[in-house]
């Protein structure tokens, strides 16, 4: 395999991570506070437990994504891999039939392309998307 022509990026999206998981905590520790302040407290102490796990893996999983999924473009296909799943696909470019973008004009967006075969490959969270979809 030779070297890609570029990349799909996802550097917006961590960005927009960083500046909003600071927010997310924040909400998160106030909501602690109450149901500390109004709720029985061994429900309470479950409760905030559970949810500071779910939120931590929501992060963790948001960012591992991002820094393990690559998507490629070679000159006559793209290839997409995931890192810590072993998964790589290659799709050649006559077998697309269509490209659609989630959100046109956004930092970041999901482009969804439609295979010859019927089939759907979705790319998530892709910086400049229209600029990849044109």
């Amino acid at each position: 395999m030779g070297q890609p022509i570029f990349k799909i990026t996802r550097e917006k999206h961590l960005d927009h991570m960083v500046k909003v998981a600071p927010i997310i905590v924040a909400i998160y520790s106030f909501q602690c506070f109450f149901i500390m302040k109004m709720g029985p407290q061994e429900f309470a102490v479950n409760g905030i437990m559970f949810l500071g796990g779910c939120l931590a893996s929501m992060i963790i999983g948001f960012v591992a994504y991002d820094m393990t999924h690559s998507v490629n473009f070679h000159e006559s296909y793209l290839e997409a891999e995931i890192k810590w799943l072993n998964y790589a696909k290659k799709i050649d470019y006559n077998h697309i039939l269509s490209v659609d973008v989630s959100d046109p004009g956004q930092s970041f967006s999901t482009i969804s392309l439609t295979l010859k075969d019927g089939t759907k490959q979705t790319f998530y969270f892709i910086d400049d998307a229209d600029k990849i979809k044109s």
